[in-house]
C-alpha cells in the first residue's frame, strides 16, 4: 500500500509547496516559463527551479542548464521516506548537486503547510555570464503575466503564456463589449501587446475576427475557448466587473455590447 500512495505523487503535486516557500520569501512566483518548470522574480534576480521526483543525472544536466539564465536553480524531489539512508545511497549525485553550485529541495506535498519544504542543499547564487535574450524573455513572461495559471511540472497540457494569457483577455473584453478597436482594448488593459496578439491570432488561435481598419470581433473559436480556459477568463471577467464598480474603467463609446 504504501509504494501506490507514493507512485500517486506527480511533479505537478510538488508545485504548490515550493511556490508558497518562494513567494514567502518575496518572490513573484510563475509556473512552466519558457521551458522552466518554476520561475520566480525578485527585483532583478531570476530564480529557476526544477521538479523531479527523484534526483538523477537527467534533472543535474537539466538544472545546470538553467544556470544559464538564472540566478540561481534548484532542483525539487519528492522527500525520501527514510532521508538518512538516501542520502548515503545518493551520495554521488549529491556531491554533484553541490559540485555544480545548485540548491536542492526535498518537498512533502501531504505535509503540514510551513513545514512542507526543507532545504537540503543551500541555493547559491552564481557570478557566471547569463544568456541575455533568454533570460530577458524569462524575465519579461514572468513580470508580464497578471495570474499564475500553469503548475510547474505539467506535461501534455495546454499552457497560458503571456501571449496566451493576453489573448483570453482580449476575448472576455470583445464578449462584454461587442467590437472593439485596438485603443479601446487597451484603455481595458489588455496592454502594448494587443496589436501584436490579435495579429498573430489569424495564425495562431484564430479567435478574432477584423470587421474595420483596427477594430475586432470575438469570434466562435474565441467563445469556445473562454470556456477552455476557464479559470484565466473568469480573472479577467472579475477585473472587468471591479473596474465598472470603481468607474476606473467604463464600456468604450464604439462598443457594441
Amino acid at each position: 500500500m504504501p509504494a501506490r500512495a507514493s507512485a500517486q505523487i506527480r511533479e505537478t503535486d510538488l508545485y504548490q509547496p515550493v511556490c508558497e516557500y518562494l513567494t514567502d520569501q518575496g518572490y513573484t512566483v510563475r509556473g512552466e516559463v519558457k521551458k522552466c518548470d518554476i520561475a520566480a522574480t525578485k527585483d532583478d534576480e531570476l530564480v529557476v527551479v526544477e521538479l523531479k521526483l527523484r534526483l538523477s543525472g537527467t534533472a543535474l544536466a537539466q538544472a545546470a542548464q538553467r544556470q544559464e539564465i538564472a540566478n540561481a536553480v534548484y532542483i525539487a524531489i519528492q522527500r525520501p521516506r527514510a532521508v538518512r539512508q538516501w542520502r548515503r545511497r545518493a551520495a554521488p549525485l549529491l556531491y554533484l548537486v553541490r559540485r555544480l553550485e545548485l540548491g536542492l529541495l526535498l518537498v512533502s506535498p501531504r505535509g503540514r503547510k510551513g513545514r512542507r519544504v526543507t532545504v537540503e542543499q543551500p541555493l547559491r547564487l552564481f557570478d557566471r555570464v547569463k544568456k541575455g535574450n533568454l533570460r530577458r524573455a524569462v524575465m519579461r513572461e514572468v513580470e508580464g503575466r497578471s495570474g499564475d495559471f500553469n503548475e510547474g511540472g505539467s506535461v501534455g497540457r495546454k499552457l497560458v503564456s503571456l501571449h496566451r494569457e493576453t489573448a483570453v483577455h482580449i476575448a472576455c473584453c470583445l464578449e462584454r463589449f461587442g467590437s472593439l478597436s485596438v485603443r479601446e482594448l487597451q484603455e481595458l488593459g489588455t496592454g502594448r501587446s494587443t496589436r501584436s496578439v490579435l495579429t498573430n491570432s489569424k495564425q495562431i488561435e484564430g479567435w478574432f475576427g477584423q470587421v474595420a481598419e483596427d477594430t475586432y470581433i470575438l469570434k466562435a473559436a474565441g467563445r469556445a475557448a473562454l470556456k477552455q480556459y476557464a479559470p484565466v477568463a473568469e480573472h479577467f471577467r472579475e477585473l472587468l466587473d471591479q473596474a465598472k464598480q470603481t468607474s476606473a474603467a467604463r464600456p468604450p463609446a464604439g462598443g457594441s455590447g
